[in-house]
Order: C-alpha cells, then structure tokens, then sequence
C-alpha cells in the first residue's frame, strides 16, 4: 500500500492539532483525572480488546491477504450443534466496514466503562492513592495483598478484555438466527456506558461518527463515484441484527446497574433517561423488523414507544428512589411485600405456562418441544422473584427494585426466541440429488439450483418440517447453496438476484488461517417473447462444473412454420429446431459474426452496439427473426 501525500498531511494535522489542545490549559486536570483511573492514563482493556477483534479479522478470516474477501461461514452461529461459530460470531466480522464501525463505537465507549471500573481497586478510585509514590510502583505493586482483582494490570489487561469478549459471545448465542459482528458487545458497553455516565455517553455517540470519518479518511483520502444502479436486494435495515442489538443493550444496563448497587450508588434520573432516549431513537435501538415473502415490514411506532418505555425502566434502575411501589399504601398498612408480590409473579408464571400447555395441546404441536421451552423461560423468568420468596423479606417492593426486576424480565424475553432458532440441524444427502452438479471445496459443498429443499431442520421435531410443506409453507431455496454438514451450515451463498444482476459472484470459504474462493458464473440468453435459458458455473482452482442449467425457452417467432428452442448443454448453448412436435436438429449457438445452419434454417450470431443477438433465417431468405439476445450484467448506466 502506497501512502499518498493526502495521507500524510491530514496524519500530521491529527497529531499537530492533539498536542496543541493537550498543552493547551487545563491538561494536568485531565491527566491527573486519567491516571486516577488508568494505569499511565491509558484505557489499556479497551485497546487489547480492539487488537483481539482487529487481529481475529486479519488472522483467522485471512483478512491480512484478503482485506475485502475475508472467510465468513465457519465463523457464524449456524446452530447450537456447531460450538465454534457460538464462540466466534461475536468477534468475526463479514467486511471492512462492518469491522471499522464496530471499532470505532468500541472506541468511544469503552473507555467510559473501563473508567468506571477503573484499574485500581474502588476504594483508590476516586483519587490517586500513595500521591507521593512513583506510579510505577502503584501499577507494578498496589493491592498485591488484596487479590487478583486488585492487580492494576489484572483489572485492566484480564478483567476488562474478558468482560467485554464474554459479553460479545453471550450476544452471539442468543441472536435469533446466523449472526455475525461484535456490535451485540458494543451496545452492550453502550448501554453499561449510558447508566454510569450519561453525558459522556452521549458525546460518545458523536465522537462514533467523528472515529469512523477519520477512519475513511485516513484510509481513503479522496473518494470518487458514479451514477450507477445496484443489484435488486432487501433495504438495508432488514439485514441489522436488532435483536441482538437489544439483547446486549439490556445486558450492559444490568451489569451497570448492578455495579451501583453494589458501590452503593446511583445516577441521576433525568439524565439516564434522556441519555437513553437520545441513544436509542439515533442508534436504532427502536428497530423491530419482520419480513415474508419478500416483503419487510418495520414496525417504527412501536418501536419508539419501546424505547421510550425502556428509558423510563433504565433511569429508574439507575437513579429512582428506595420508596415502596405503591406509595401511600405501604403507609396505610395496606400494600403488598415483596414475598407476596414474588409468590403473585410465580403463580403467573405458572399459570401462562399452564396456557402454553394446554393451547400447545390443541393446536397439535409437539409437546416436548413446547414443554421444554416453557419450563426454560419460567425457570429464567422466576429468578427475579425467587430471592423475596426464598428469604422471605416482609418489607415494600422498591421502585427502583421494581424497575431493575422489569429490566431481568424483558432480557429474558428478548434472549429466549433465539433457543428454538439456533436448535438447528443439516442433512445434506439430498442435495446432489437436487441439482445439476457440486464442488467440493475444503469441507463444504457448493452447488446452485432453484427451489431445493432446506437441508437444515430443527434437531427435536424434524418432521416438523415435512408437516409445514404440506400445508403449503415455502421451505425452498434458489441460489448458490453452501453446505456444511459437520458445521450445521446450510445456506444460500450468493442470492440469485444478484447473480442475474452482477453476472459473476464470488464465494469466500475456508477456516481459520485458510481461504478458498469459487467462482460463480451465470451466462444466458434473453428468448425473445419467453423467459431466459441460463446456466451456471462453478470453479475453483483448475476445476469447472456446470451445477445448474434451465430447462428449454421457445421462442415465440417462428420460421417456416419451426419452432427454436434455446437450450444449455454441458458446456455452452444450443439451438434445437422443432417441426410439429418432432426435433429436426440442433447445433451450438455460433460465435460472433458466424452462422450455422439446422435443416433449411440458418442461424448467425450479430452484434450491434454492444448487443449480441441470434438471428434465424429462412430457406428462402424472406423470413428473418430474432431467437434470442445474450444476457447482460452489470447494470451499466445510459
């Protein structure tokens, strides 16, 4: 990579302009506030972290070779059955840009929670402790006698890392479907960011945006583009993994709020939740998508209103008071306790487990997959009530206790859906049975064809799905299929939309440290007043194979009362001539400027600004008529 002029200056701008604000006045208070917190002022957790996921990227997806192509499939949560894309989803990434805005929001947040909790010990966290002593021995030395979690460097280079890459691998293993990216950690940090400190947090949405345009233009320091149309393709927040978003959110509010409670503090209320708004309606957090059919559907109102709500529960959580739920009625003798309102919320549960039954049981569906389920999510349902019930407290329910029970509630919620989703199995024995021809590539099995049948099927109740293609569900697939039995992975690679578009695709597979790459080409033919003819290729290395190609188009014209069909073969495309329900003959499809002849018919290949068309002509020459015109791709502007 060549370093432009460009590059230099604005990097000489950025550290020029740095120094000139550090030692502009007031800089021995950020320092001394910075090495208050930091061992030597500097976020140390935060930048490993970011050099694990950034190295993950380069290393084990062969990004370092591959910056724009990186190995995506063995790294994503294809089911619970295929333990390494459980532990790797959270910090693979599928792009440079996914990976350079993941980093960039890790980068202004994380800090924020790294300072509160801080590399030294709560109790010198507030100022700096043993002021005369050189730093050097406070980081090398301090709470050696007080635990590992004492440790300045355990606490920043072991605690905070693992913190924030454990929460990356719980997002990873409750998102509803195949995930990948870290952005499931990075709102979590957000949200453990908005409940600690609020303002800064929202200065860190900012300062996001301000990373990621130095980012840009530091790796691309004049950009130009074009008028251009785009691949047909769903609008782009249909592809964001807003559950997993959610999920971690909650996640880090908990953990924060838990944090205060156990330092015995609390923040105030207005700002949390005007933080929390702020965050939530400019990052998304309000997102709820469905989708069918083709059709994506984005329920915009209901999710503003959750966020608003949600807002309302996280300041509460963070800054409410230790008064009774209820208010006047505790005074008055007359308010419920704590056990009381635990036993009220396990009888619900109860009781909404016993619908479940009983509705599971009319309806049909599989009892012990439905029981199972329920008996998971009332168990993780009850944990908020089951220390009031337990112990028995007789005193009133705080809001703030209310309010941080209500916050366990709706993680449960948003984290369960994903259980059934990810319980996720694949046969591929079926497949070659299904299309023209596959490649085998380092494990997986690629192929293209239309309407296969899903390989992939839920572990408990696979004849489940037999029932649901009976009844008329749609559980095919059309595109290039990619399948990987011993990695649960069945999916399609490459859309066939954007095939017909783009005309040739790529497929990245591999593993760890290992990348392979197979060509996907589609050539066709327009049939004039019918559908295409088309087929597909598959190569890799020295090896090609045809994996699908169309049935027979016929033309609408006709030539002496002959009826042409385009049709593939093996390995180009032919031209069959058809008399009254009986093949005269057929012959390839010429090249440019050549003829061929089938019978009385002759067929030569034109073309005519930049059109290639095949045109078939009469014994007798009065008869002339377009067959066919070779598919374009690309889209170009005109």
């Amino acid at each position: 990579m060549v370093v432009s002029p460009a590059q230099i200056a604005l990097a000489v701008t950025i550290v020029a302009v740095s120094a000139i604000v550090w030692y502009l006045e007031g800089r021995k208070q950020w320092r001394s506030r910075l090495e208050a917190r930091f061992v030597y002022g500097v976020p140390w957790g935060t930048l490993l972290t970011v050099s694990i996921v950034v190295g993950f990227y380069l290393l084990a997806q062969s990004g370092l070779r591959h910056w724009s192509e990186p190995v995506t499939f063995p790294f994503i949560t294809w089911s619970y059955f295929y333990p390494m894309g459980q532990l790797t989803a959270g910090i693979a990434h599928g792009s440079p840009g996914h990976l350079a805005s993941n980093m960039a929001a890790t980068l202004a947040f994380a800090p924020l929670v790294e300072y509160a909790w801080g590399h030294y010990p709560p109790g010198q966290s507030s100022s700096r402790p043993e002021a005369d002593a050189p730093l050097e021995a406070r980081a090398d030395g301090m709470g050696s006698d007080r635990g590992l979690l004492a440790r300045p460097w355990v606490r920043a280079l072991v605690v905070v890392p693992v913190a924030f890459l454990g929460v990356a691998v719980v997002t990873a293993v409750f998102a509803a479907g195949p995930g990948l990216g870290f952005s499931g950690a990075v709102y979590a940090i957000a949200g453990f960011a908005l409940v600690v400190f609020p303002l800064w947090a929202v200065v860190a949405v900012v300062a996001t945006g301000t990373i990621s345009t130095l980012g840009q233009a530091l790796s691309q320091p004049v950009l130009t583009a074009t008028i251009e149309p785009g691949p047909p393709g769903p609008p782009a927040w249909a592809g964001v993994g807003f559950q997993a978003h959610l999920l971690g959110f909650l996640i880090g509010v908990v953990l924060a709020v838990a944090l205060l409670r156990h330092r015995n503090q609390r923040r105030s209320l207005e700002r949390v939740f005007f933080a929390t708004v702020l965050f939530g309606i400019a990052q998304s957090l309000w997102l709820l998508v469905w989708s069918a059919d083709g059709t994506f559907v984005r329920y915009q109102a209901v999710g503003v209103s959750m966020v608003l709500i949600l807002a309302v529960l996280v300041a509460v959580a963070a800054g409410g008071s230790d008064r009774s739920l209820f208010g006047d009625l505790v005074a008055d003798g007359h308010g419920p306790s704590r056990r009381l309102l635990g036993l009220g919320w396990l009888a619900f549960i109860g009781l909404g487990a016993g619908f479940g039954l009983a509705a599971a049981a009319v309806t049909g569906l599989p009892l012990g997959p439905v029981a199972l389920g329920l008996l998971m999510v009332s168990f993780l349902l009850a944990i908020p009530a089951l220390p009031s019930v337990v112990r028995g407290p007789t005193g009133p329910l705080e809001r703030r206790q209310a309010a941080v029970a209500l916050l366990l509630v709706m993680t449960v919620l948003v984290a369960f859906p994903s259980v059934p989703l990810n319980m996720l199995a694949v046969d591929d024995t079926g497949l070659e049975d299904e299309v023209d021809a596959t490649l085998e590539v380092d494990g997986y099995t690629v192929a293209y064809g239309e309407n296969i049948t899903s390989g992939q099927g839920p572990i408990l109740e696979p004849e489940a799905i037999d029932e649901q293609a009976e009844d008329g569900l749609d559980l095919t697939q059309t595109g290039v299929i990619v399948v990987d039995e011993t990695r649960q992975l069945w999916t399609v690679g490459v859309p066939p939309e954007g095939l017909a578009y783009e005309g040739t695709e790529t497929v990245e597979l591999g593993g760890v440290g290992s990348h392979e790459q197979v060509a996907v080409e589609r050539t066709g033919w327009d049939v004039v007043g019918n559908t295409t003819a088309y087929a597909v290729d598959l190569e890799h290395d020295d090896e090609t194979v045809r994996s699908y190609a169309s049935d027979p188009v016929v033309a609408t014209a006709r030539l002496d009362g002959h009826e042409v069909a385009v049709e593939p073969t093996d390995d180009a495309f032919a031209l069959s001539v058809i008399s009254d329900g009986s093949s005269v003959g057929e012959t390839e499809i010429p090249s440019v400027n050549e003829s061929a002849t089938v019978g009385d018919l002759q067929f030569s290949t034109e073309e005519t600004d930049d059109v290639v068309k095949v045109v078939g002509t009469s014994a007798d020459g009065d008869t002339e008529a377009t067959v066919a015109t070779r598919e374009e791709y690309g889209g170009e502007w005109s």
